[in-house]
């Protein structure tokens, strides 16, 4: 059974999109898992390592659900999210009490198990804010953030940084990019490449916030997942690390290189800018390829092939 294992993994929101890729991964190499997510939480992402974890259904924002789930464990990857930028806007006290309350809540827990190692998973798409074109974002730079998201994201790490200085709580901070791919759901409104292929698929319009020139940078999930693998096998390492592709993409060109890929035409329709939109971001991860040895293997041609390769039914 997982839990007797000494080196047990608990992953916070395990069936979700990011959690359930990390589970998948972490499982393959031979770590023991624990799961934690709501009830009713659909577990067909994780189906293939259901018999090889424990799955606990519970109330993150509960501190006996969270004790039970803490029992044993070594390592704490918490990928829990209630928002996303565009809903964050909508309700920020929602927003604050369902993410920002909670995390606090875990961190208490935490310090009185000086054992357990934290990683969070933050944004490196929102917590810099408007970046300078054409430069590359390190750690280092000034977070800035222009969305509710990105300020909650950046809350939660200074709350991680305050329990780790305080009460020596050792805690990774991994600020992704834009992840994509298979296990995304298409239809939230998050992450533009699944949600402009399987329109593009659908014959779909696809709305475009503003020119198309805005720039990001799209994690495949295999990188996402053997990224915080990279961190999970080094535990000396404590701190933040941006993960991204480290190359940028503007929309235009991510909608050429769907249509390439797939062998479609996408129907597009220019709205306006939304304000909490940066017109550039794209992270610089030397700090965690030097410190660990990870690097991203997935180009985004190639992790447009391999979504390509997932959605159909041959493979």
């Amino acid at each position: 059974m997982a839990g007797s294992h000494p080196d047990l993994c608990l992953v916070l929101g395990g069936c979700g999109f990011l959690g359930s890729v990390v589970t998948r991964r972490l499982v393959e190499k031979g770590h023991a898992v624990r799961v934690l997510d709501k009830e009713g939480q659909n577990t067909d992402r994780i189906k293939s390592v259901l018999p090889q974890i424990e799955l606990q259904f519970g109330d993150f924002s509960s501190a006996g659900d969270l004790a039970v789930a803490l029992d044993g464990v070594r390592t704490v990857i918490h990928f829990v999210g209630t928002t996303i930028p565009q809903t964050s806007m909508n309700d920020i006290e929602f927003d604050v009490e369902t993410n920002v309350l909670p995390t606090v809540r875990l961190l208490e827990q935490l310090k009185d198990r000086r054992s357990v190692r934290l990683i969070f998973s933050s944004s490196g798409g929102t917590v810099y804010g408007a970046a300078k074109p054409d430069t590359p974002l390190s750690e280092n730079d000034p977070t800035e953030p222009i969305s509710a998201y990105g300020i909650s994201k950046l809350m939660i790490e200074k709350y991680i940084r305050l329990f780790s200085v305080n009460y020596a709580l050792p805690a990774v901070i991994m600020r992704f990019s834009n992840p994509y791919g298979p296990s995304q759901h298409p239809l939230r409104p998050q992450g533009a490449v699944g949600v402009f292929v399987n329109r593009a698929l659908r014959g779909e319009e696809i709305v475009v916030w503003g020119d198309g020139s805005t720039v990001r940078d799209y994690l495949y999930e295999d990188d996402l997942a053997t990224a915080v693998l990279s961190v999970v096998e080094k535990p000396a390492r404590d701190g933040i690390y941006n993960v991204g592709s480290g190359t940028g993409t503007s929309i235009t060109d991510l909608v050429r290189s769907i249509e390439r890929t797939f062998g479609v035409r996408c129907k597009i329709r220019y709205d306006s800018s939304r304000r909490f939109d940066v017109p550039y971001n794209v992270l610089r991860i030397d700090k965690l390829t030097s410190e660990t040895g990870w690097r991203p293997e997935y180009t985004l041609l190639k992790g447009l092939e391999a979504l390509k390769a997932s959605l159909d039914p041959r493979h």
